[in-house]
């Protein structure tokens, strides 16, 4: 945020001397402005219940790393009542009621505090990028466009911790020479990936045996291919087998696995220009204090404030309990307004899956080797 979106806020100097941030379950928002109005002290207010602990000390956690110095009151409230007494305790004419959380009920009271004490309230729009700052003079809109949260400020908002993230390794020149194989000879990739996942005789970190049949000419040719860039080292025919070496570990787990699909779908998300972040291969933790949970998604990206994540199947084998994967670690860290997209290269073989998907929220895409129309596609959804 600029130094004059600062100033129509009221917090140029310090004068934003308290910020009343009032929680709910998913509090993205309320992170994203706490942390670029930046003020001296922050009051989070939380409705006391299973999880108020929880939500109180994320928040905390998260924005003690990301403000010097801040100050930070954590209360919780179990009446109306209650929560209008502990406004009423906190305000004066520099302090600024955060409301883009909370609910109905609680915005009200926050309205009628802001009248009483003749202070402001801001609301973050995330859809439309927008703050609305309210006071008794009436409503201002500010436009929100220099806030931008990484992939990891999401996780880290929800009490998460990423534990590994294989962005960089796939940004080697090996995976794009490859990737750019695969498109250009996608029918013969796809019939001939599949053929070796089905017809593996043995495998090594470096080598797949494949049993012999008329498929053989079909995968040298695509092979022949790997080999002029260097991925594969060699491809042989024995008697009984037809043998494949490779360059390392990594680029056979690549190429004959759905790793090749998510870096695809990393480099199409990325050239968005509404994307700030994006990794792929993200492993993460929901609760940096229990290690032993981990958790998976293929591609995680910010497109302004908004959220997207994505799963990868290489298959047709994806069904109900894919789509409930999906659905459960998309919302854990970004809420119902998450955008949530399963990319597959075949349709499902399961029963009602594109039903199901609707229903969850859940945008199926089936790349068939167009690029324009995959990335259009994308671009839609980013854009919607």
């Amino acid at each position: 945020m600029d130094k004059d979106t600062i100033n129509e806020l009221g917090c140029e100097n310090m004068k934003c001397n308290t910020l009343v941030n009032i929680l709910d379950n998913f509090n993205d928002d309320v992170a994203y402005m706490s942390k670029f109005i930046n003020p001296k002290k922050v009051i989070n207010i939380a409705h006391k219940g299973d999880i108020s602990e929880d939500i109180l000390t994320d928040m905390r956690r998260f924005l003690t790393k990301k403000l010097d110095g801040i100050q930070i009151i954590e209360v919780s409230y179990n009446t109306p009542y209650r929560l209008q007494k502990i406004l009423g305790q906190y305000m004066d004419e520099h302090t600024i009621i955060n409301i883009s959380s909370g609910n109905n009920l609680s915005s009200a009271i926050a309205y009628e505090a802001m009248l009483k004490y003749n202070s402001s309230m801001i609301y973050m729009d995330v859809s439309e990028e927008k703050v609305y700052k309210i006071n008794a003079k009436g409503i201002k809109t500010i436009d929100y466009h220099h806030a931008r949260f990484g992939v990891k400020d999401y996780i880290s908002i929800t009490g998460g911790k990423i534990v590994t993230d294989e962005t960089i390794d796939y940004m080697a020149d090996d995976y794009y020479r490859m990737l750019l194989i695969i498109l250009e000879h996608y029918d013969l990739w796809i019939g001939t990936k599949d053929y070796i996942r089905n017809h593996t005789l043995s495998q090594t970190d470096e080598r797949i045996d494949i049993a012999p049949s008329e498929y053989n000419e079909h995968i040298k040719e695509l092979f022949s291919e790997f080999i002029k860039v260097g991925c594969v080292k060699e491809i042989r025919e024995e008697a009984d087998r037809l043998i494949m070496i490779f360059k390392n570990d990594n680029i056979r787990k690549y190429i004959l696995s759905g790793i090749w699909l998510e870096h695809f779908t990393y480099n199409i998300v990325k050239e968005h220009s509404k994307v700030c972040d994006v990794r792929t291969g993200v492993r993460f933790l929901w609760d940096e204090d229990k290690a032993e949970v981990e958790n998976e998604l293929d591609v995680i990206a910010v497109a302004g404030t908004q959220l997207i994540c994505i799963s990868c199947k290489d298959t047709r084998r994806y069904n109900s309990g894919s789509l409930n994967e999906l659905d459960i670690y998309s919302e854990q860290i970004g809420g119902s307004s998450v955008k949530k997209i399963l990319v597959a290269t075949k349709p499902s073989k399961g029963q009602y899956v594109d039903e199901r998907a609707e229903k969850m929220g859940i945008k199926i895409l089936v790349f068939d080797g167009d690029v324009d129309k995959f990335k259009a596609q994308i671009d839609e959804i980013i854009d919607d």
